[in-house]
């Protein structure tokens, strides 16, 4: 039986090593947290997929009875029965810069157990020129090997959508280059194993870069539309007939405006160009404005809502917010860069309560509570940040439960504003 190792089995990481065993491959899932390695070996995960009618969960506990993975802390034992590793530990962003010490670790731990013939694929999202200038010479140094000649590196970027994963690693195109022929060829029949359209690029560097590109595109057209937004809301215009209008032209395909951008994929995409940009001494303003535009929507949707509460002689001020839905984005579980988060953060700062609901976000939090009675109940505002489809709207239920002329605000569409406004509350949107 073939066998290889991934290490990191985050929203990316655990997929991709189910993905594997579809296939009769068996993998060593690897991590450094020993609590979530434990609760794996339980088949249990926070992560939410779905593949042919089965969860995530239940897609881990056939491979785990089968013996077709492994989950496991020491990247000794894993890689002591592999030849074969894919990582994808992230590269995590604080205060707008790159952090890379714990993607070297992973490298530096990978080089230290790194055996002859064996071969390194990378599939974390990171910043252009890593793969040769940070990854190679960490794993040549902690290894004494030689790449091209010990052993062998590629990179190649993931580009699957949160909740579409079995599918996507399955399905979407996917590039690779290695840093020699070589290791092209490694990371190609790696990658054939499941996914049968591969792209064999010039260099690691390319890969790189289109993966960083493609998040940093809808990073802009999604700060367009939601400038737009702000434009309509002033104007007194329905934004989405005006998308839908321009959209009627052949060559213009808008996106849908956002109350921001969560996640790590797209937010993080224009820090890790700026990365490499700024030890080339190059500028790049529109990425960064993008950013900047995408980074601040959340402040604006909150002065939009308390610019509606003082229309109504009320004060942000002890008023109760019920917010339903704090992922990322819709049917999610993660809550990385959430703006719904973020919105929660500046309503507490500027003196407003909060409450929220959320059947898919595991975790204790002071303000999350295990039913929407109860964050309804006398809250004076409600704000629908996302979709999630175990979230049941009912505006008799939200009318009976919330203050008389109390703030819907529905960022998805998801209730009818004529039923809301019949029932004495007042209904916005973007």
């Amino acid at each position: 039986m073939k066998s290889i190792s991934v290490f990191g089995l985050g929203f990316v990481g655990l997929p991709l090593s189910l993905t594997y065993t579809f296939y009769g491959i068996k993998v060593y899932g690897m991590d450094i947290d020993k609590e979530y390695i434990e609760r794996l070996k339980n088949f249990d995960t926070h992560i939410l997929e779905n593949y042919q009618g089965k969860s995530i969960k239940k897609i881990l506990k056939e491979s785990i009875e089968k013996g077709l993975f492994v989950p496991t802390e020491s990247a000794e034992l894993a890689m002591k029965n592999t030849s074969e590793i894919i990582v994808t530990v992230g590269v995590p962003v604080e205060n707008g810069k790159a952090v890379m010490k714990t993607f070297e670790n992973a490298i530096k731990i990978i080089g230290k157990n790194l055996k002859r013939r064996d071969f390194v694929l990378i599939r974390s999202t990171i910043p252009p020129g890593t793969t040769r200038e940070v990854a190679l010479p960490l794993l040549e140094n902690e290894s004494n090997l030689n790449c091209g000649i010990d052993f062998y590196l590629a990179y190649s970027s993931e580009r699957i959508a949160e909740g579409h994963a079995f599918e996507e690693f399955q399905t979407m195109p996917v590039a690779v280059a290695g840093i020699d022929s070589k290791g092209t060829k490694k990371g190609k029949a790696l990658l054939n194993i499941i996914n049968k359209n591969v792209i064999e690029a010039s260099s690691p560097e390319v890969v790189e870069i289109s993966k960083l590109i493609e998040n940093s595109s809808r990073d802009v057209n999604i700060a367009l539309v939601n400038e737009l937004a702000s434009l309509t809301e002033k104007m007194g215009v329905d934004t989405m007939e005006v998308i839908n209008v321009a959209n009627t032209h052949k060559r213009v395909k808008l996106l849908i405006p956002g109350i921001g951008v969560g996640g790590h994929c797209i937010p993080y995409a224009s820090h890790y160009i700026s990365y490499k940009a700024e030890k080339l001494g190059l500028e790049l303003p529109l990425l960064n404005t993008a950013r900047e535009v995408n980074k601040k929507r959340p402040l604006q949707i909150v002065n939009y809502i308390e610019e509606t509460l003082i229309q109504l002689n009320k004060s942000i001020i002890n008023t109760k917010f019920a917010i339903l839905g704090v992922a990322m984005k819709d049917n999610s579980s993660d809550i990385s860069e959430s703006p719904a988060l973020q919105i929660q953060d500046i309503i507490l700062h500027k003196g407003g309560k909060v409450l929220w609901y959320d059947p898919n976000v595991k975790g204790d939090f002071k303000e999350k509570k295990e039913s929407i009675e109860e964050v309804l109940r006398d809250a004076e505002v409600l704000i629908i940040p996302i979709k999630q489809d175990l979230i049941k709207f009912d505006a008799k239920l939200i009318s009976t439960l919330m203050k008389k002329k109390s703030i819907i605000f529905d960022s998805k569409g998801l209730l009818n504003r004529k039923e809301i406004e019949r029932a004495g509350l007042v209904y916005i949107s973007i």
